[in-house]
């Protein structure tokens, strides 16, 4: 009977807290989030009036080691905390566990999980609706199809190895009949193309030196 009254309790708060406006901003990445002040204050004045309060415990805690994208090393921690709602009138408690992760190159990567779990705790018990959807991500999504097209693009660029075969011999056999040396034939074909070998080069590339072998001459700067 108790465990239906902090039942009641905790959907009297769900129905008291509707929707959390994303107040805070990221200058680097660009984007709006959820502060956790934002989160908590309103949660935990719902939850007193009701005489229940939440503990957190974690359970489980790793941290690994990190390279980010300039070399430092950074720390990535990953916590599980168990959240249990206790109702001061009854004495009954629910509990549940939820994982966070928080990444930073000094000591703050377990208070950024603990942050982290704590604020999609309170959003996930209350179902709090925040703007949020990971699965409508669409930075991630144009970031992936970029990355897909331009690797697709790269792909279908690609010299074939019958290509590059074929650019070989014309290069060689004009090296034999102009006395031309083929290192300096093929620092003329790098100039200007931020390539540093013939395999680098795409279909588009490979055909206009040859053609321009067979038609005009050594001079394809």
């Amino acid at each position: 009977m108790s465990e239906k009254q902090l039942v009641k309790k905790l959907a009297s708060v769900m129905q008291k807290v509707k929707y959390i406006q994303k107040s805070g901003f990221n200058d680097f990445h660009k984007y709006s989030y959820v502060k956790e002040a934002d989160i908590v204050e309103p949660v935990r004045e719902a939850l007193s009036e009701q005489n229940v309060i939440m503990i957190p415990s974690v359970a489980e805690h790793i941290v690994r080691e990190h390279t980010n994208a300039k070399g430092k090393v950074e720390y990535i921690a990953t916590v599980l905390v168990e959240f249990t709602f206790m109702d001061g009138d009854t004495g009954e408690t629910i509990s549940f566990k939820i994982a966070g992760e928080g990444q930073d190159a000094g000591d703050k990567g377990y208070y950024k999980a603990m942050t982290g779990a704590t604020k999609y705790a309170i959003m996930k018990a209350f179902m709090i609706p925040t703007g949020d959807d990971p699965e409508g991500d669409i930075n991630t999504d144009q970031n992936n199809h970029t990355n897909q097209s331009s690797n697709s693009t790269q792909s279908s660029n690609k010299a074939s190895e019958k290509q590059i075969k074929k650019l070989k011999i014309e290069l060689s056999n004009f090296s034999k009949k102009s006395n031309v040396p083929l290192e300096q034939l093929l620092e003329k074909i790098y100039k200007g193309r931020n390539v540093k070998s013939i395999e680098e080069l795409n279909k588009k590339q490979i055909s206009e030196v040859i053609n321009y072998f067979m038609k005009k001459g050594s001079d394809i700067s």
